[in-house]
């Protein structure tokens, strides 16, 4: 099957996705020098329409090709290499998370260091041993995973880790009687015993590179307090998940880069305030001394409060009023699998909302900063009702404009939310 000239994307995924679901998703190392990919089925039995490839050279993301699958299932990648201008043989150099070249001079004490995996869980058993799976997959130096139990009542986690890992002391069970994901991620971090601390969730799979690339941010950067990373789809199979990655992509680009307050991005006009640009709490990692510093998690905020979500924002900004600096790292990605049913997406969609009104909310309660949100309202709303604004740019006339009103509704109820959590949870 011969193809040509397809197009490398370096921006976001939902720039290719303009076909119908299913659809693969695989990621392909350049150095590998794969020829034929052949593709199973997809999970409802119908062929995949097309291949989506993300593309990687030397742990560096470089972005995604789609090309055409056969009736067969074959997919011919021969012209990767070409796509992108590689050298037949190129070499492959030495580099540090933040794309310079590494020296001998770079601190290795995080790259020795133990590092705690905080995974959160409400009772998915065979979702968590998948997450603690690609965890051990993905370590480079001392380790622990640390599961957290948040509705042990009817779990039986406890069990099929202790089926799965017999004696492995490395990884650890909590419970967390009070429901909230802050909650839950804090017991982690109070039982977490490593020098850096890392959260993912347990629908989330860690890619191999996951581990040394959040070590060498950390190890290169001795100022970095928090690491966020690239967050990618898990897999493309209905047409929710392929609306999921149009217009909600959690993708963040594939350019490192290091946040604080004293030198404000020019790109990110209401900075530090704008949801989703520094990444996601399902790809966090901290210096644990910093987090503790900060007092955890909200525990007003998070999923299983009444505040539905906004702690994972809500810490990052929080770090940064407090004078520390955030990396975001693509080559540290995450796999995760987005909400397969429209009753799912819906869900997701309004409690993205609330937890995001709930969160500015505290802002403008509590936080140090709450003049510079009041007096950037107007830039606030023309961002997100703006259809060219970078969250509404992909959300095109084929998309639900109920998904809008239930995001919009949900942000108005946030305030409501984040009192109703604030004044309800026990301290």
């Amino acid at each position: 099957m011969a193809i040509r000239s397809p197009a490398l994307l370096p921006g976001p995924l939902s720039e290719c996705l303009d076909g119908e679901a299913p659809i693969a998703v695989r990621l392909v190392d350049v150095e590998s020098r794969m020829d034929v990919l052949r593709l199973p089925l997809s999970r409802s039995g119908e062929p995949y329409r097309r291949l989506l490839v993300f593309l990687r050279h030397g742990g560096n993301p470089l972005g995604w090709i789609a090309l055409p699958v056969s009736p067969d299932g074959e997919v011919s990648l021969e012209v990767l290499a070409e796509a992108f201008g590689l050298p037949a043989e190129a070499p492959v150099s030495a580099t540090d998370a933040l794309g310079e070249p590494c020296s001998n001079s770079t601190p290795i004490s995080a790259m020795e260091s133990l590092l705690s995996v905080v995974v959160a869980t409400c009772a998915n058993a065979e979702s968590v041993i998948r997450c603690v799976e690609a965890i051990q997959a993905s370590v480079a130096g001392p380790f622990e995973v640390v599961v957290v139990e948040n509705r042990p009542a009817c779990s039986t986690v406890e069990g099929a880790l202790e089926e799965r890992f017999p004696g492995d002391e490395r990884i650890r069970y909590v419970e967390e009687l009070r429901p909230g994901l802050s909650w839950a991620r804090n017991a982690g971090l109070r039982a977490a015993r490593g020098d850096l601390v890392a959260f993912t969730d347990d629908d989330v799979l860690v890619d191999p590179a996951w581990v040394p690339a959040v070590r060498a941010v950390f190890a290169a950067t001795p100022e970095v307090g928090c690491v966020t990373g690239l967050i990618l789809p898990l897999e493309i199979e209905t047409p929710t998940q392929l609306l999921v990655e149009r217009f909600a992509s959690f993708g963040k680009g594939f350019v490192p880069r290091i946040y604080s307050l004293d030198t404000p991005p020019p790109d990110q006009p209401l900075f530090p305030y704008t949801a989703g640009y520094f990444g996601s709490g399902a790809n966090m990692a901290f210096r644990t001394g910093v987090l503790k510093n900060l007092g955890g998690f909200d525990q007003v905020l998070g999923t299983g409060t009444r505040a539905r979500g906004g702690e994972d924002l809500d810490i990052c900004i929080r770090l940064l009023h407090a004078g520390g600096r955030l990396a975001y790292e693509p080559r540290a990605i995450v796999w995760h699998r987005h909400p397969d049913t429209q009753a799912r997406l819906r869900q997701r969609v309004f409690d993205y909302g609330v937890g995001l009104g709930a969160m500015l909310s505290k802002q403008i309660l509590t936080g140090p900063g709450r003049w510079a949100i009041v007096s950037r309202a107007p830039q606030g709303i023309r961002y997100y009702t703006d259809p060219e604004s970078r969250k509404n740019a992909m959300r095109d006339s084929t998309f639900p404009r109920s998904l809008s009103r239930l995001e919009r509704a949900g942000l108005l109820y946030g305030p409501v939310a984040y009192l109703a959590s604030r004044f309800g949870t026990p301290r």
